[in-house]
């Protein structure tokens, strides 16, 4: 008997439990490596009381009196610094920057440190991309330009509208992670797909389509990620795409817990300091729970998962959300729809954009920033957040503990909107 496309798909990842130990082995070796490359970059950077290097500046927001200055150095380092100076705009520009690093341990060099400095040059030439942002930006209002830059470009948002897009629930739609990954390779393939497909039935049939179609998405993509200069985020996101796709391509089902966590084991033994970033773990969660529904309703049609996955995804993060933020408002409660509505929303920003018309929709921004929006403190206590998390695991094995995790949120969800019309 012949086998189908859905049979292929169900192979496992490992065989036997030997592969599987031994590829978490090398993993482990792998992880092992890179912090004994970190660490020595440590004491090289440790060895003087200052350290001197060129970065370029992230982000730059004024601070009880002073600035604070988001940097990245050439040698990949994260850091943060503050300046009594009266600076000027500094973001996307480099500089040559003398870091003080008596104070930063080991563990706050991996995951990101604050240090005292002294600012000794600054190039004169704004980077490429920064340069994009403020041709897009000058475009727009100023109320709503960060948004572009952010959406297109991964700029820093100011904290008001931060806080705005907190309150609407609708933070990671700025983000650029893997929802936007998503996006933009369903489009791209779609595009590509449909010039490509006459080209390929005229010259070359015998070749696989759809495998070419998708190494061309990748390799756009990645060009995407190197112009941004592969911020955390969209790195993580390509690299998962990558992974997923060379499992699917060898017929290794990619909608499992044992991908999902083979991908995180390899993603952190490349890159140590992920598990001390919380953006993180929050989009780990978030491809979990969607693993989780796919999972207990594949008898659901596509039209039914859809509607109830974005549901689903929004009620099953609440807690893990309100564990590290407190923000919470009636407004929030729209999140699944506006997600939904901004997979076309995005491409069609993008699209406008192209053809000098990216202005056509900046009601609609300008609409949700100024709503009148009540916003509560809710935050919950660890032992709720432990038992979530113990819900939420166990699920994997019983669609029983499965619907008591669903009850689990959904009561949180009621709790907190009683909380709103208590206030």
């Amino acid at each position: 008997m012949k086998a189908s496309v859905s049979l292929l798909s169900k192979t496992p990842l490992f065989e036997t439990y030997k592969q599987q130990i031994a590829v978490y082995g090398l993993l482990f070796l792998l992880f092992l490596t890179s912090v004994f490359f970190k660490y020595q970059d440590y004491q090289k950077f440790t060895q003087f009381s200052d350290y001197t290097t060129n970065a370029w500046v992230e982000k730059q927001y004024m601070k009880n009196g002073h600035w604070v200055l988001k940097l990245q150095s050439s040698e990949g380092l994260s850091f943060y610094t503050i300046s009594k100076e009266d600076l000027k705009p500094l973001d996307g520009y480099t500089v040559e920057i003398r870091l003080y690093t008596k104070s930063v341990d080991f563990f706050s060099y991996v995951k990101g440190f604050y240090a005292h400095s002294t600012i000794l040059s600054l190039y004169p030439r704004m980077q490429k991309r920064y340069e994009l942002m403020r041709e897009l930006e000058s475009l727009h209002d100023d109320a709503i330009a960060p948004l572009f830059s952010a959406l297109f470009f991964a700029g820093p948002l100011p904290k008001p509208i931060r806080e705005r897009l907190s309150a609407l629930g609708i933070s990671h739609l700025l983000a650029i992670s893997g929802f936007h990954v998503g996006v933009l390779s369903f489009v791209l393939f779609f595009v590509i797909k449909t010039l490509y497909r006459p080209i390929q039935g005229r010259y070359f049939p015998y070749r696989h389509g759809n495998r070419e179609s998708v190494a061309l998405v990748l390799i756009l993509l990645f060009f995407y990620l190197y112009f941004l200069d592969f911020t955390p985020s969209l790195t993580r996101a390509f690299t998962m795409s990558v992974f997923a796709y060379l499992l699917y391509d060898r017929g290794v089902k990619i909608l499992s817990f044992s991908s999902l966590f083979l991908v995180i084991s390899f993603l952190i033994a490349l890159w140590p300091a992920l598990l001390f970033s919380l953006g993180f773990w929050f989009s780990v969660a978030g491809v979990f729970f969607i693993f989780l529904f796919l999972h207990h309703m594949q008898a659901l049609r596509p039209w039914q998962s859809f509607l109830l996955l974005h549901l689903w995804v929004y009620v099953a993060m609440l807690p893990f959300v309100h564990y590290f933020y407190g923000a919470f408002s009636l407004h929030q409660l729209f999140s699944p729809l506006l997600t939904m509505l901004f997979i076309l929303f995005y491409p069609l920003e993008l699209f406008l954009h192209l053809i000098g018309q990216g202005t056509q929709l900046d009601f609609v921004l300008h609409y949700l920033l100024a709503l009148k929006i009540t916003v509560i403190e809710l935050l919950i206590p660890f032992w709720v957040f432990l038992s979530y998390l113990f819900l939420s695991l166990a699920a994997i094995f019983s669609r029983f503990i499965f619907a008591l995790l669903g009850l689990f949120c959904f009561t949180l969800l009621a709790y907190f909107l009683y909380r709103v019309a208590e206030f």
